[in-house]
């Protein structure tokens, strides 16, 4: 499979993002979160490619989704 651009550039352009501010930061999850959810619209593929999603992520990112779930309750319960 060729990859484009993109695809070669999403680590990349993460971890610049990464060190951006929550503006940017927010953008780049929520286009991203869009993005997934949109494309898959049935509920068990969508949980299909999450759990494959999460099979390939590194610690720092698994520690880092945790804290930002604790937040979003956090958030959600006020």
């Amino acid at each position: 499979m060729i990859k484009s651009t993109v695809e070669k550039m999403a680590n990349p352009i993460g971890f610049e993002i990464g060190t951006s501010d929550d503006i940017i930061q927010s953008d780049l999850l929520n286009g991203f979160c869009k993005g997934l959810h949109d494309s898959i619209p049935n509920k068990n593929n969508f949980q299909s490619q999450l759990c494959a999603i999460s099979n390939k992520l590194d610690k720092t990112a698994e520690n880092v989704l945790i804290e930002l779930v604790e937040f979003i309750k956090c958030k959600r319960s006020e």
